[in-house]
């Protein structure tokens, strides 16, 4: 896994939920983390691992 392309993607999915609060951004994250891993899928471990460090920070 690489830190640096995990920090990345945590970065875009919460840049993803501030939009989507004042925007009607109708993606939701797990189809954020779809397109994402559609478009760089060399790095779908560490997106996925974003998606849950980010995940894991909104429940607590």
């Amino acid at each position: 896994m690489n830190p640096q392309v995990i920090e990345y993607y945590e970065s875009l999915l919460k840049f993803e939920i501030m939009e989507k609060q004042y925007t009607s951004t109708s993606h939701t994250l797990g189809e954020l983390v779809e397109q994402y891993v559609g478009q760089d899928a060399v790095h779908e471990n560490d997106i996925l691992t974003a998606y849950k460090n980010v995940m894991k920070e909104l429940m607590g």
